[in-house]
């Protein structure tokens, strides 16, 4: 399996689990997306404009707007 469809298949598993356990924000959000982003030798502001993507979609596939 290539790394595209590895981070397909996670992307997936990670909105799945979103959409059934829920998710919490806690008021330091931007500290731990920085910590964990360093943990996991990424650039921060990548880690923090993925987790507003997801939170987003999460958030608009929850409250769709009415017509």
């Amino acid at each position: 399996m290539n790394k595209e469809r590895q981070g397909e298949i996670a992307l997936l598993y990670l909105k799945h689990k979103l959409q059934t356990d829920g998710m919490r924000l806690p008021p330091n959000i931007h500290r731990d997306i920085g910590n964990t982003a360093k943990a996991l030798n990424m650039p921060v502001d990548e880690a923090t404009e993925f987790a507003e993507i997801i939170v987003r979609e999460h958030v608009e596939k929850t409250f769709p707007k009415k017509r």
